[in-house]
């Protein structure tokens, strides 16, 4: 695993970039793979939320950078920034326990790395971290409907409670 307090912050926030891309991803595909529209809705919302972090860190890569194109690697480093595995039997539970530790990771990740910043870009990231924990803590809330409701992805919440 690479160390944030060590690592060049070049190949950190391309790491970083990486990881929301793969996120919006993912948090697209759930949108689609499941019925609850409250679920879905939510999903769809996560991803639009990846999509403004992508946006903030290569506008971020540019002030500290200015000029060079952001080196975005093919994949992330999991240990460092786990992805979702989303396979074809992978259950709702099983889904939202890996993007609850997802968002973890990616807080503590954003956490570590505004301690490399001066304090202008220092914000960014502090803000990163805590968007992030309020993305596992709606994630936290999903798993739990999830684990007591067996069929709450395939539902309107109205359905699954009749």
């Amino acid at each position: 695993m690479i160390a944030v307090s060590q690592a060049p912050m070049k190949e950190l926030l391309g790491l970083a970039i990486r990881a929301e891309i793969d996120a919006n991803a993912v948090y697209t595909q759930l949108a689609e793979r499941f019925s609850n529209p409250l679920l879905k809705e939510k999903f769809r919302w996560l991803a639009y939320e990846e999509n403004k972090h992508k946006t903030g860190l290569e506008k971020l890569y540019d002030r500290l950078y200015k000029g060079e194109e952001a080196q975005i690697p093919d994949k992330a480093d999991e240990a460092l920034l786990p992805s979702i595995d989303l396979g074809p039997s992978s259950s709702l539970v099983d889904i939202l326990y890996q993007a609850m530790e997802s968002e973890k990771s990616a807080e503590n990740f954003y956490a570590a790395l505004s301690h490399r910043v001066e304090d202008s870009q220092k914000k960014f990231l502090e803000y990163l971290s805590k968007v992030e924990h309020s993305h596992y803590t709606m994630l936290r809330s999903e798993y739990l409907l999830a684990q007591e409701f067996e069929d709450y992805a395939e539902k309107d919440i109205d359905k699954v409670i009749t």
